[in-house]
């Protein structure tokens, strides 16, 4: 098989990794182009894979259509250059391209349509798939191809992912010594206009209140208040998920990490304007492995943390109730492999 994998976020890379590994190890031609967002390139680079990087030097619609169109490009020459299977991703050039190169575009998706509206006006329509969670209760018709399960699972499956308790040392955090972690976004996606997450203030207050029970650490993606700044994190991008696993609670504004945190049965609490709007993470938060709150609503966090932070059986609790969910779900890599060979023989 012949793949071209889109990738414009970093959960795009770890959504994929493990699948481009074992594509790649069985012989099948991959290529990967990936935009300059957040830690992607440098994930790309740890992982020793080729790519051929989109940049984008600005922030806001224009250069967003800008890096669009250039991705849009990029696509297109690599897959016009010999016959492709797949174009693959959660990507606006992926349909378009596919239809002109005689190509299957796949797009993996686990937002509901109404929150990312002009992405699903302008892609679906055109995709030949569109693959998410089961839990998600947009119907595409015959196109969409649901699974039981996270894009998460595709490389957090406890068959794919072992935390390593080395991070404990690296933090400098004793063996027993509970640790907490605040996750802070930049909110700058074109389906995040208008929406709001933790404030500065928000953040200061939880890291003051997280202090008294424990190290408190702080994970970012934009600047952040030079009084928060002795809290950020100070080791390799590639290991989040092991300081993810081992923290007693997570709270921010995240809803990537959310759906990590639930996979790695550490307890999760998300705030911004999402909240109730997103129907994979509502089923999360049914199945009892998240909280979120909307920012008015922050005096009901505080009050849901303070039950947590007293409840020193907590991550055992977790571990119970995210083993159950990974039992109904699939491993996604290998699911995922399999639909690219089902897909390719029909």
């Amino acid at each position: 098989m012949r793949l071209i994998f889109d990738l414009g976020h970093p959960a795009h890379f770890h959504l994929f990794k493990n699948a481009i590994t074992e594509l790649q190890k069985t012989g099948n031609e991959v290529h990967i182009v990936a935009r300059q967002k957040d830690c992607l390139i440098a994930l790309l680079d740890r992982a020793g894979f080729e790519y051929k990087i989109i940049p984008r030097k600005k922030t806001g619609f224009f250069a967003l259509g800008v890096q669009n169109l250039k991705t849009f490009s990029a696509v297109y020459k690599i897959a016009k250059q010999k016959p492709t299977d797949f174009i693959v991703g959660t990507s606006l050039a992926a349909p378009y391209v596919a239809r002109l190169v005689g190509a299957k575009s796949i797009i993996f998706n686990a937002d509901d349509a109404k929150v990312v509206p002009l992405f699903a006006k302008l892609a679906y329509p055109f995709a030949h798939y569109i693959v998410t969670p089961d839990s998600l209760t947009d119907n595409f018709g015959k196109k969409h191809i649901k699974y039981p399960g996270l894009h998460e699972l595709a490389y957090l499956h406890p068959k794919k992912f072992k935390p390593n308790p080395n991070i404990l040392s690296e933090l400098g955090v004793g063996k027993n010594e509970k640790y907490f972690l605040v996750r802070l976004v930049s909110l700058t996606a074109h389906h995040d206009v208008g929406a709001k997450g933790l404030s500065t203030d928000q953040a200061r207050l939880l890291v003051s209140k997280l202090s008294k029970h424990g190290r408190v650490f702080i994970s970012a993606e934009k600047v952040i208040d030079r009084s928060l700044e002795p809290y950020l994190l100070k080791v390799d991008v590639d290991r989040i998920f092991d300081i993810m696993a081992f923290a007693q609670i997570i709270i921010g504004d995240s809803q990537t990490m959310t759906r990590e945190a639930a996979v790695l049965a550490t307890p999760s609490i998300r705030c911004n304007t999402f909240v109730g709007r997103l129907s994979v993470i509502e089923n999360l938060q049914n199945h009892g492995l998240t909280r979120g709150f909307l920012p008015k609503d922050f005096d009901k966090l505080l009050e849901c943390l303070d039950e947590w932070l007293a409840n020193d059986k907590i991550k055992e609790q977790w571990q119970q109730k995210r083993d159950e969910f990974v039992n109904r779900s699939v491993d996604l890599t290998e699911w995922m492999l399999k639909l690219f060979h089902r897909l390719k023989n029909e």
